[in-house]
């Protein structure tokens, strides 16, 4: 008797576990959660993916026959004709002298700075605050960046902020002693950091310490003769080899520099030679150049690939050591609202757009597609349209049965 009313116990509880299953099933389909996005304006680009061969300008600076050579310059700095580029030293102490002085100078002139732009200084703390807030989002970005040179500059200034706000608030920041202590450390060494000789340049332009052995891979002056699959034959040996080079660095002589990528002929439909083109470094998306189309837009019909010349004119340490880069073409820009697929449904007249949730009622924002994904699409936006979608609308990307005027508890 008891072994069956226990049978009888389990079967009710199965069959009531059964039913609060079926329950919740019901429920989950019936109900579903209505979901938002804010509407906001973004631009998106029609892009075309390129590997991208780098000519430039240059001429690699080779190291003295003989002792330590040490660059008189920095990556990205201006290197004029006549000047001298580098020292050379008969030993190695004499170059770590050099060094070592070199580096007491440049703290000497750091602090000298600072000093005097604290001298009659009228700031307030939350100025100074502002600013240590600015420099060390910059210093995160550059981190995150890996970019050394703008790490380098964030921190100086980041350092600056905090040595300026202890002294505005009172506490004791002793520059002058720091400075005359600098001084006497540049003494020390400044009798035994002189080079034995100088190596001068005859041409001028940007130094970069970086080498790669391909600097006349491709002459300068010929570069509007290149074709196709010379530019594809050369990235190819550039990506197999690994070159070591033995140069000081080289000198970038000229600001202007090109680009040569090949692309599917139908990718090249919407530009011209002569026009412009944005760009950005697929291994840095914050580095977006312009750069002139000089040929390759114009297809001869029947060609399935064309070899696009990119001509640009921006110059710096980075840009100095690029050679193979996986670039980016934005070919076409679109601004709008940006919506997931399935924010976007036909009414009953036929009309594209979405459903917007305006305290908990629903209402429909007719909306005309500029551009498609897979994933997301741009909708116009037009301020101006009553019946269009407005700036902070809560756009409703998941929702069951929507309509005009349906209220949402």
């Amino acid at each position: 008797m008891n072994r069956e009313r226990l049978n009888n116990i389990s079967i009710a509880i199965a069959i009531a576990l059964i039913f609060a299953y079926i329950a919740f099933e019901v429920y989950s389909v019936s109900h579903i959660e209505v979901k938002t996005e804010t509407a906001l304006i973004s631009t998106v680009y029609e892009k075309v993916d390129a590997k991208a061969l780098v000519i430039r300008d240059e001429q690699p600076v080779n190291k003295a026959s003989g002792g330590i050579t040490v660059p008189c310059f920095k990556d990205g700095d201006k290197v004029n004709v006549g000047g001298n580029i580098a020292m050379r030293f008969s030993n190695q102490e004499a170059a770590t002298n050099y060094s070592k002085y070199a580096e007491i100078q440049q703290s000497l002139a750091y602090y000298e700075n600072l000093e005097s732009q604290t001298l009659g200084q009228v700031a307030s703390v939350e100025s100074i605050d502002s600013e240590l807030e600015s420099d060390i989002n910059t210093y995160i970005r550059n981190i995150a960046l890996r970019n050394t040179e703008g790490l380098s500059e964030a921190g100086e200034k980041v350092n600056d902020g905090l040595v300026r706000r202890q002294i505005i608030i009172g506490e004791k920041v002793d520059l002058l002693s720091i400075i005359q202590d600098l001084r006497q450390q540049a003494q020390q060494y400044a009798s035994n950091a002189k080079p034995d000789s100088f190596i001068t340049t005859d041409v001028s332009g940007v130094f970069s310490s970086y080498t790669d052995g391909y600097e006349n891979v491709v002459p300068y002056d010929k570069v509007e003769e290149l074709t196709l699959e010379q530019v594809q034959n050369t990235i190819d040996k550039i990506e197999k080899e690994k070159k070591t080079t033995d140069y000081l660095g080289k000198l970038v002589t000229s600001y202007e520099w090109y680009m040569a990528c090949v692309i599917d002929a139908q990718d090249a439909k919407t530009l011209k030679n002569g026009g412009t083109v944005k760009l950005s470094l697929k291994d840095s998306n914050d580095t977006v150049l312009t750069a002139e189309i000089v040929s390759g837009a114009d297809i001869p019909h029947g060609e399935k690939q064309s070899l696009l010349l990119l001509r640009c004119n921006d110059m710096n340490s980075s840009l100095a050591s690029l050679r193979c880069e996986d670039i980016e073409l934005r070919i076409k820009s679109y601004e709008g609202i940006k919506v997931p697929l399935s924010a976007i449904h036909v009414n009953k007249k036929g009309e594209k757009g979405v459903y917007a949730l305006v305290a908990s009622q629903v209402y429909f924002r007719k909306a005309e597609v500029l551009y498609t994904t897979d994933e997301f699409a741009i909708l116009e936006f037009d301020q101006d349209n009553e019946d269009g979608i407005r700036l902070y609308d809560k756009i409703i990307t998941q929702g069951k049965e929507l309509k005009e005027g349906k209220v949402y508890d």
